[in-house]
């Protein structure tokens, strides 16, 4: 396989640019800052050239959502497989959830704080058309080798596990002018009643 197509490299480069100037301006005012008008100035476009890259605002929301949560997985893939231990193991991942969101807060508010939407009834939800469910489904298992019963139904304590790590998570970007300790210490204090 060869360089890319111009074509290609152009529709890519177009891409990142609308992603970065939809990121900067989220950063900067929220929600309600993201119009295809001011995405496209920010990008240094017209704003009728951002429909040849994302059909609406939606899509480029759910592009920057794609941008945020594949790091993260694959964060917590490496994070998984180089801890033989499975009470460590389940440490170590959740760790590694509640620290991305640490060095990512932008990231995080943009998962979190801007609500998914769809533009008609055909269109799928985000979290149905990315591995979001079986990356956080993993906890089920982790908990369930942690607790020494690899073959037991551990479903709503993954789900409850990644609830409470998600507002530590919360706590620490939202609130962060309240003196917190570091986000392992609670994560370290969650996961040991998962265990």
């Amino acid at each position: 396989m060869g360089r890319p197509r111009r074509a290609d490299r152009d529709q890519q480069e177009g891409r990142a640019r609308i992603l970065e100037a939809a990121s900067a301006l989220f950063e900067a005012g929220g929600d309600a800052s993201l119009s295809m008008r001011a995405i496209a100035a920010r990008a240094g476009m017209p704003a009728m050239t951002l429909y040849s890259y994302f059909p609406g605002k939606t899509a480029i929301i759910r592009a920057l959502w794609s941008q945020a949560f594949e790091p993260l997985f694959q964060e917590m893939e490496a994070a998984e497989a180089g801890e033989p231990d499975p009470k460590a193991r389940l440490l170590k991942v959740s760790r590694t959830l509640v620290d991305y969101w640490l060095r990512h807060p932008d990231r995080y508010r943009i998962i979190f704080l801007i609500e998914d939407r769809r533009e008609n009834d055909q269109d799928a939800w985000f979290i149905e058309e990315t591995d979001v469910v079986p990356a956080y489904a993993r906890f089920a298992p982790l908990i369930a080798a942690a607790r020494g019963d690899p073959d037991g139904d551990y479903l709503r304590e993954g789900e409850a596990l990644l609830c409470a790590l998600t507002g530590v998570a919360h706590m620490l970007v939202t609130v962060s002018e309240y003196p917190w300790a570091k986000g392992e210490t609670y994560v370290d204090l969650i996961v040991r009643g998962f265990c």
